[in-house]
Order: C-alpha cells, then sequence, then structure tokens
C-alpha cells in the first residue's frame, strides 16, 4: 500500500512511502526520518496525525484502520515556535554576557539509540549500492571475457558463459541509496541472487576446471620454460587458454561473492533497524535522565517516549511509577514547552487508566497539575488533562473531593466555557460523575458558576454533552432549585429545545428542570411569558414516553395553581395539552392528572378545584425530589450509574 505523507514544515513536499498493512507505524516514521536524512532534516521532530487522531508508534496500519493511498499529516512536536522564543528570551535575559549571535542549544531532536540504528542503516544502504554497481561492472568484465574466449583452445565455452552474462544482464537489480530500487528486477531480487550465485559457482568450477586441465596439458608437454622456445605440442593457445580460464575464474569467484554478500544485505530492508530503535522499550532510567538533565528537545522527546510507554501496556505504566516517573511527569506538566507540556499530559493520562496508580497520583498532589493546565493554550493538552481527571472521578468516589479542592471547580468551569467539542464532552462527564458526591452537589449548587458552564454546554452540538450537561443540572436543581432557577438561559434553552431535537432523552431531562421552575409563581409567570410555552410542552407529550407525559401533566397543573395563572393559561390554550395526554394517555396516572386538569381549567369554582388537585396529587416538591428518591425510579433512570459516561 501507498501512503501520502504531508506537513506545513514542508509545504511544496508530498512524501510517498511504500509499506503493507501489517507495518507498524513506527515502520512507517523510520521511512520518514531516512527521507529527512537524505534531506538534512533528521533532527526535525515530528508525529503522524490520521483523521484527527494521533498514531502511536506500536501499532499496525490495519490497527489504526489506514487504508491504501490514504493521506496522513506529519505534525511538529513543536508546533508553536512562540514557546521556543521566549525561551530564547528568558536565556538572553538571564545572561549577563549578552550575546546578539549567540542561538539556543535545544538539544538533539532524535534520541541517540535512533541515531545509531539510522547510520548503520545508512551504511547497509550504501555498502547495498557499492556491491550492485561492482556486480554491474564484473557483468561489463565478463562480456568482454566472452569476447576473449573466441581465442581459445575451447571456444565453445562462450555458450553457457554467454547465458549466464545474460541472464545476469537481464535481472540484475537497479539500486540507488536515495531512490531504491528501479524497475521489476528489484522485486525478485533474492531470486536472482540465488540462481546468479548457484550459475556463478558453476562457472567458477567449468573455468577452474579447464584452466588446470590446460595448465597440465602444458606441464606435459614441456611448456615450463615458456615464452622460451616452445617444445613439441606447446603452443601460445594453449598458453593463452589456460591464463584465460583462470582471469575467468578468478572473476566468477569475485562474483559468486559480491551475489553472496548481496543475500545477506537484501534481508534488510528501509525502517528495520530504525522500527527496533523506536518501539524498543528504552531503559527507563535513561528516559527518566534525559527528562530531568537534558535539553529542550532531549525533554521533548523523554515525554513522548513515556506516553508511548504507558500506553504499550500495564507494566510499563508500573515501571515508570516504580522509577519515579510520576512525580516527573507531574513537573514536566508545567513545562513552559507546549510539545513537553502535551505529551507530558497524555503520558499522565495513560497512567491514570490504572485505579493503583490514581491513588498515588492524588497524594503526589498532581490533581492541581491537571487543573492547571485546564487554562493551557493547546486545545490537545485541555483535553488529555480533562481525560486524566475523567479516569480519576470515574474509578474513585474518594479522589472526587481532590479535585474541587484549591479551585477545581474553577478550572473546570474555564475548560467547560473555553475549550472545544471534544473537551466539554469530557468535562460534562466530570460534572456528571462529581455531582452524584452529596457534598460536591452542595459545593456546585453553592456557587452560580459551575451552572453557567451546564448552561453554555448544553448549547454543544454534541448530544452526549447536552445530556450529561442537563443531568448535572437536574442534580443541583434536587440540591438547590433556587440556583438553577436563576439561570435566565437555561430556560430559554429548555423552551427551545424542541426545534433542535427530536431526542426524548433530552426532552425527559428538560421536562424534569423545567417542573423545578414552576416551584414560584415568579417563575410561573416567565415561563407563561414565553411564546414557545405551549408549542415545547406539546411536543414533550406527543411523544411515546411514559414519564414525559407525567412530567408535562405536572407542569401545566403547577402552573394554574393560581387563580391569576390558571386565567392567563386558558388564555394560552394549556387545556390542549391536557386534552391531548388524555386521548393518547400510556397509563391510568397519566390520564388522570390530564382529566382532572381539563376539569379544574372548565370548572367555575377553578382556584379551589385547582388547590384540591394539588393536594390529591402531593405537594409539587415532594412530586419532584420524590422521583429522584433513592434506587432512582423510572422517571429518573437515565440518572443511573449505568448511565454516567464511559
Amino acid at each position: 500500500m501507498l501512503l501520502y505523507v504531508q506537513s506545513k514544515s514542508f509545504p511544496h513536499k508530498t512524501f510517498v512511502v511504500k509499506c503493507k498493512t501489517t507495518d507498524t507505524i513506527a515502520r512507517v516514521r523510520a521511512h520518514m526520518l531516512y527521507i529527512l536524512y537524505e534531506m538534512g532534516r533528521v533532527q526535525h521532530q515530528f508525529r503522524f496525525r490520521y483523521k484527527g487522531q494521533y498514531l502511536r508508534d506500536p501499532y499496525t496500519m490495519e490497527e489504526c484502520k489506514i487504508v491504501d493511498h490514504a493521506v496522513i499529516t506529519m505534525v511538529p512536536m513543536a508546533k508553536r515556535q512562540e514557546s521556543l522564543v521566549d525561551l530564547q528570551q528568558r536565556l538572553m535575559e538571564s545572561t549577563d554576557d549578552l550575546d546578539p549571535s549567540h542561538e539556543l542549544d535545544l538539544g538533539k531532536g532524535q534520541t541517540d539509540e535512533v541515531m545509531k540504528a539510522l547510520e548503520n542503516e545508512m551504511k547497509i544502504f550504501t555498502r547495498r549500492e557499492r556491491m550492485l554497481a561492482g556486480l554491474e561492472g564484473l557483468l561489463t568484465a565478463q562480456m568482454m571475457l566472452i569476447l576473449l574466449a573466441v581465442f581459445t583452445h575451447y571456444w565453445y565455452s562462450i555458450f553457457w558463459c554467454g547465458v549466464f552474462w545474460l541472464y545476469g544482464y537481464i535481472r540484475c537489480p537497479k539500486y540507488s541509496r536515495a531512490g531504491g530500487f528501479i524497475g521489476i528486477a528489484g522485486l525478485k531480487r533474492k531470486q536472482f541472487t540465488v540462481v546468479y550465485g548457484i550459475m556463478s559457482l558453476i562457472n567458477f568450477g567449468a573455468s577452474l576446471g579447464l584452466g588446470i586441465y590446460t595448465t597440465v596439458n602444458l606441464l606435459s608437454l614441456q611448456c615450463a620454460s615458456y615464452p622460451e622456445p616452445l617444445g613439441p605440442g606447446c603452443t601460445h593457445t594453449e598458453v593463452y587458454t589456460a591464463g584465460f580460464f583462470f582471469l575467468h575464474a578468478l572473476v566468477m569467484l569475485v562474483s559468486c561473492g559480491l551475489t553472496w554478500g548481496l543475500l545477506y544485505n537484501f534481508r534488510y530492508e528501509v525502517g528495520d533497524l530504525i522500527e527496533k530503535a523506536l518501539v524498543l522499550t528504552r531503559d527507563v532510567e535513561k528516559v527518566m535522565e534525559a527528562a530531568r538533565m537534558g535539553k529542550v528537545k532531549e525533554r521533548r522527546t523523554a515525554a513522548y517516549e513515556l506516553a508511548t510507554m504507558a500506553a504499550s501496556g500495564d507494566d510499563n505504566k508500573f515501571r515508570i511509577v516504580a522509577e519515579g516517573g510520576l512525580e516527573l511527569l507531574i513537573s514536566m506538566g508545567l513545562s513552559t514547552d507546549a510539545a513537553t507540556q502535551e505529551y507530558s499530559t497524555e503520558a499522565m493520562a495513560e497512567l491514570l487508566t490504572v485505579p493503583a496508580i490514581q491513588d498515588k497520583f492524588v497524594e503526589m498532589g498532581g490533581i492541581r497539575t491537571l487543573t492547571a493546565v485546564l487554562h493551557a493554550r493547546d486545545q490537545r493538552v485541555v483535553k488529555e488533562a480533562a481525560t486524566a481527571l475523567s479516569y480519576i472521578v470515574s474509578d474513585s468516589e474518594e479522589n472526587k473531593p481532590a479535585i474541587v479542592a484549591d479551585h477545581g471547580l474553577e478550572d473546570l468551569c474555564h475548560a467547560a466555557r473555553h475549550g472545544g467539542k471534544d473537551v466539554q464532552s469530557i468535562v460534562s462527564g466530570v460534572f456528571l460523575e462529581l455531582a452524584f458526591n452529596p457534598d460536591i452537589r452542595a459545593q456546585m449548587a453553592s456557587l452560580n458558576s459551575p451552572s453557567q458552564a451546564l448552561v453554555q454546554m448544553c448549547r454543544s452540538s454534541d448530544t452526549d454533552t447536552q445530556r450529561f450537561s442537563l443531568q448535572t443540572l437536574e442534580l443541583l436543581a434536587i440540591e438547590s432549585s433556587s440556583t438553577i432557577c436563576a439561570q435566565e438561559e437555561l430556560l430559554e434553552y429548555l423552551l427551545s429545545l424542541p426545534a433542535h431535537t427530536v431526542d426524548t432523552r433530552l426532552y425527559l431531562l428538560s421536562g424534569k428542570i423545567l417542573l423545578y421552575f414552576t416551584e414560584t409563581q415568579e417563575s410561573c409567570e416567565h415561563l407563561l411569558d414565553s411564546d414557545r410555552l405551549k408549542d415545547t410542552l406539546m411536543q414533550f407529550s406527543r411523544t411515546n414516553d411514559l414519564v414525559l407525559q407525567k412530567v408535562t401533566a405536572k407542569i401545566v397543573l403547577a402552573l394554574i395553581d393560581a387563580p391569576h395563572l390558571l386565567m392567563r393559561a386558558q388564555h394560552l390554550g394549556l387545556q390542549d395539552i391536557f386534552l391531548h395526554i388524555r386521548n393518547n394517555a400510556l397509563d391510568r396516572d397519566a390520564w388522570n392528572m390530564a382529566d382532572q386538569g381539563l376539569a379544574l381549567m372548565q370548572s367555575e369554582h377553578a382556584h379551589k378545584a385547582a388547590k384540591g388537585i394539588m393536594g390529591s396529587q402531593g405537594s409539587l416538591k415532594e412530586k419532584g425530589r420524590g422521583s429522584f428518591s433513592s434506587g432512582r425510579s423510572q422517571s429518573t433512570a437515565s440518572l443511573d450509574r449505568s448511565a454516567r459516561p464511559s
């Protein structure tokens, strides 16, 4: 398969890489390092991205779902040059002997192991190029020898020598280190070396035999004193024949050795050694040393390697923690270099997938680093930090308080307001998990910023983000309905929801939150002032959700609790909602509430009837809070732990 690699660092080039579906990402990176070496840019640090996802070295093309002729992006590790400029400025400010020509030494872009493997590969391929060039030279020498064979005593040897030479001339592969193999001959290069090597041995044996046989004849004919006067039967042709076949045997011997050497050389493909160096589990101590003592590029590479090692298995995760990598990653998470910060945060997220590591991470104060990283400008860094926090809140109830400590809620709110779609999806799940804790839920309900952030996330285009945010707002409404009712933008969103989606789950959550807006006459009046109220409630009643029908009926019953509200409800035609529910009721309770509501709105003693109905149905707050009691009955099944974000 062919891959096309594009990069903004090389805007006028599109690199083509030939690989297999079973090749790893490290193999493709090795191909690119090989190309960059030829361009003199081997210290360029990069990683691959495909369809928005960054590719890991140990995974194969098939595992990453990369198809033939796919276009992947080569992304520089240090994408933002301003971080390097800041480092340069800080260095110059701290340098007493300020030298304008002084440049910041960022260190090596590749590790010693990778550079050593790359240099060894270059030696192998350079040797291959020279060996094939030498073989072509020997083929030319063989052609000359075939012509000279006509003057020997065994002139008919030109036939087998000619066949041998013709095979080599046609099937000998063409190769250059920069361009690789050229033509179809390179596809069967191993087959060529085996056949040519065997034919060389045969020709060597034949030439050596003829040379020895001719020499023995010359000695028997008393030609030892040649070029003195020849004895009887000792001719120049005999002497020429002996010398020719010894020379031809020498050429065949050299060709045979060169061919078998090429066969051994052909064992290596581009990237064999580099791939091993890239995916090799390096000594953790060396990586730690590079992270502590290395320069900018070396620390960046060390952070990337730690992230790669952590992603490759739980054993590596525990090795990193045992060698003190957790503390080092926490400090690197606050690095001024954006790439180092990203990879260290990514490594922390990978490590925190193990619950046993989470406890140690919290004890070391790593939560403060993650919440601080939520303010980073790079959305990838914020996403990794939010992902790490989501692992902690979903796996451990004891570690949740550590997240909200030290202004953690404000940091999450910042990420919710300024984060992208992916970040908001993760943060909304974190808020929901935190809201299941009673103490944290009380703290969230006492503040206005979490509710505002949740309302903003409700307007996300992602359905899961909307659902998690509405579930969290519902839990906060249980704790403090006044905080939720104070969010005027939330009321506008809830009433406009049917115009943007047909998701019944969102309708149900929206309806249950609207129920809390009916607890006071002031909020009821706000509801009745909305032009969308009837259309929204009618849309809710038209669904096939039993709980939503009941919730809709309760909302309208709460709106007609006071005489003046009843008159306004009649003016808006809310009795049509009762009528629709009664005609399409899914159970008897919904039918009873709709029927009693219609009777109330048509009664002359509307106010007294309203109080009677509301008394028979129980207080609104008890009904609302009862629906969220222990066990979370069918009206709030979506809040069960099974509905939590994964």
